[in-house]
């Protein structure tokens, strides 16, 4: 009990941070994943969603019905709140699950994203090889972190920095554990070798497909 009381208070937080320091970003990342995958409609599986704001964002932007999964039953629920406060029932379904063994049958996911949770992935190139094996044929997936462009950015990391001076250092550990020769590893290990490693302002994001429609950095 004690731990699902710690588990809901982080939750409760993330979702503050995501309401209001975080909030401008998720519009802009959802532009980008459409426009780099071309693909708007469909379904679509948030992987790692938190509080469910990116899911929003892509089915407020497409005509796609969003999955947002997240292994946090408190975040979840809270992502259940959201949904239901933009009235988007209909498009965005929150669920319960991990990128180790996501729940839904082969090929059924047009577009598989994930802003921020492969850095906490206890195996990546499990987490990979189970994204490509949901993705239809022609599908793409865009997984890394990022804030969407320069200015965000700035902004965004001087206010946490505010509220803890110790994040930068933890955001230097979370890349060193999947920096791009780790995230090359794994993916050849998931059998992957056709894709996208982009590092700018965006953020730090690795798409593929299934279908070849990206190609080795």
């Amino acid at each position: 009990m004690k731990n699902d009381h710690k588990t809901l208070e982080t939750a409760e937080d993330f979702n503050e941070i995501a309401q209001t320091i975080f909030f401008p970003i998720y519009p802009v990342i959802a532009h980008q994943i459409l426009k780099k995958a071309d693909i708007d409609t469909g379904t679509c599986l948030d992987v790692g969603s938190g509080p469910g704001h990116l899911a929003i964002a892509l089915a407020t932007l497409s005509d796609l019905h969003v999955y947002a999964m997240d292994h946090a039953r408190p975040m979840v629920r809270i992502a259940e709140a959201n949904v239901g406060k933009y009235r988007l029932e209909q498009r965005v379904t929150p669920v319960s699950g991990n990128v180790k063994k996501i729940p839904f049958d082969d090929a059924s996911m047009d577009l598989v994203v994930s802003r921020g949770s492969f850095f906490f992935w206890d195996n990546l190139s499990r987490g990979f090889s189970e994204c490509m094996r949901v993705l239809r044929p022609g599908g793409m997936a865009y997984i890394g972190g990022g804030f969407g462009n320069a200015r965000l950015r700035d902004e965004i990391v001087r206010q946490i920095r505010e509220r803890d001076p110790e994040w930068q250092e933890k955001r230097r550990g979370w890349y060193a554990s999947c920096n791009p020769p780790i995230v090359r590893s794994a993916l050849a290990v998931a059998g992957i070798h056709m894709y996208d490693i982009t590092e700018d302002d965006t953020g730090y994001w690795v798409c593929f497909s299934k279908g070849g429609k990206t190609k080795t950095e």
